[in-house]
């Protein structure tokens, strides 16, 4: 009887990590992240910095321009909504997270504990708003404490309202980062809801790169807004 050979298992090679091909990974990671900046920079950050908005609407002079002094970043959105600045304005006046919301994605924020709960009609306690006032980003008992959120600058009743990034407790005389909400009707009986944003902030990179997540929120907050507002106005 003739004895069979035994099998010889396969040998695997291995790739040899020689100093060429970890240059070659090195290089080519490099590239990737390098041609991901230069789209986020040419092609996503303009669309994210204007949404919505004219070039009209961009280049205009608008209610809190001049609250940050020396602003290098500027972002103009834009939304239409079927209703007149006076039903509009009262949803305005209600942000923060332990107020009526923050009009964005609350699932979201509250897997952060955030324990936000967007209104769905105009509460009378948070219309009483004054100059000074702070609007939390955090509820009071949150573990950053204390906490981000918007100083009340300026409002103009039906018109705008100017807000401050901040934190609470330590208002500052400078303002280095905007919100501000201004409210134009239209002949058409429509109003244009605006949302601007100046910011005296450097390095400019960093902001620019990460601000699809604020991008995000803005442009949630802006469709709820509308969504509120044309649901009072079809009421009437």
């Amino acid at each position: 009887m003739t004895e069979q050979p035994m099998p010889v298992a396969a040998q695997v090679t291995r790739p040899r990590w020689t100093g060429s091909r970890i240059r070659r990974i090195f290089l080519g990671l490099l590239l990737a992240t390098a041609a991901m900046v230069a789209a986020n920079l040419l092609l996503l950050w303009p669309w994210m910095q204007t949404w919505g908005a004219t070039k009209e609407e961009i280049h205009a002079n608008l209610p809190g321009d001049d609250l940050v002094s020396g602003a290098n970043i500027r972002t103009t959105k834009g939304i239409t909504i079927q209703a007149n600045p006076g039903q509009i304005y009262p949803w305005l006046l209600q942000l923060g997270v332990d107020r009526g919301g923050m009009y964005s994605y609350d699932r979201l924020e509250n897997i952060f504990g955030l324990n936000v709960h967007t209104a769905e009609q105009i509460i009378p306690a948070y219309q009483e708003v004054q100059i000074g006032d702070f609007w939390r980003f955090t509820p009071k008992d949150y573990v950053l404490n204390p906490g981000p959120g918007l100083y009340v600058r300026r409002l103009v009743e039906n018109e705008a309202v100017i807000l401050c990034f901040g934190m609470e407790g330590k208002p500052e005389e400078s303002c280095v980062d905007s919100w501000q909400f201004v409210l134009v009707p239209r002949e058409d009986g429509t109003t244009r809801l605006l949302l601007r944003s100046n910011m005296a902030i450097k390095p400019e990179l960093p902001i620019k790169l990460t601000y699809y997540i604020q991008f995000i929120m803005e442009r949630k907050m802006l469709l709820t807004l509308r969504e509120r507002a044309e649901q009072i106005s079809s009421e009437v």
